[in-house]
């Protein structure tokens, strides 16, 4: 059966997470070239967990896939990024409706300060627009803490500043307020790097729960939690000067129990990064 591609903006109610594929994308800031024809597929309702050593362009790469490489006004890209079919850079798409879709959690939590926990949950919402009834808020607010993970930390605290969290609660905050807007990716940015190990078991038990809804792609250099969050992975490295790029990508159990290049079993290893 051929898939049908669904057009970019459409806002026909979405199940299940969308299909994301990176072809040939190069990047650039200024004239320091960081990435060369790297090329993805991450498929729906699957976690995608990108690995390589720092400086090897895994956030750039994750940062293009939803336009923010772009903000950088020194930033070039060659490329194309399919969303179920259709690539995000074309012109006349929305980037606000891209983002929308392809939701961003970043490595430090960043609930915005000044609002109320259940504000933060559904400042995406203002943002792009969407208005709501005061049941049907109330009713995304439950939902999208609930599959943060943080519903039962939180229903009676809910008027209380989102910033007044701690930061493994902070951090599901974001995801919750990411999931509100029923995005069909989820890129996440190192999400558990500045977490406790208990804060840190939440959010993967989180991932666990969303993948059925939601794709999720992962910068991670915890090799112990690529391997327990995802189901496939990719390698990025950059050697001696030149640009990042994937040096190989499959199965997660592949690559961590039998990786056809000997720098990914190197890596997967713990001998270099």
């Amino acid at each position: 059966m051929t898939a049908v591609a669904r057009p970019l903006d459409s806002d026909r109610p979405l199940i299940g997470g969308g299909s994301l594929e990176a072809r040939e994308i190069s990047a650039w800031f200024g004239t320091n070239k960081v990435l060369e024809r790297v090329s993805l597929e991450m498929p729906a309702n699957t976690v995608t967990a990108l690995i390589g050593p720092s400086g090897c362009g895994k956030s750039t790469f994750l940062r293009i896939l939803n336009r923010m490489h772009e903000l950088v006004s020194s930033a070039q890209l060659n490329g194309k990024v399919l969303l179920d079919g259709h690539d995000i850079y074309d012109s006349g798409h929305r980037i606000t409706e891209t983002r929308k879709r392809i939701g961003m959690v970043f490595q430090k939590p960043n609930p915005f300060p000044a609002m109320s926990i259940a504000d933060n949950v559904t400042a995406g919402l203002k943002l792009s627009g969407v208005k709501t009834s005061r049941s049907e808020r109330e009713e995304i607010i439950e939902r999208s803490l609930t599959r943060a993970g943080l519903w039962k930390e939180v229903q009676d605290r809910l008027k209380q500043p989102g910033a007044a969290l701690s930061g493994g609660q902070q951090q599901r905050l974001c995801i919750a307020r990411s999931l509100a807007v029923d995005p069909e990716v989820l890129l996440m940015d190192e999400p558990c790097s500045a977490l406790d190990p208990t804060s840190t078991r939440r959010v993967e038990e989180t991932i666990h729960e969303i993948r059925e809804q939601v794709t999720v792609v992962i910068v991670t250099h915890n090799m112990q939690q690529a391997a327990r969050v995802s189901q496939q992975c990719a390698f990025f490295l950059a050697e001696q000067g030149t640009p990042g790029g994937i040096v190989e990508s499959g199965l997660t159990e592949q690559i961590f129990n039998n990786p056809q290049d000997p720098r990914t079993a190197d890596y997967v290893n713990g001998r270099f990064g």
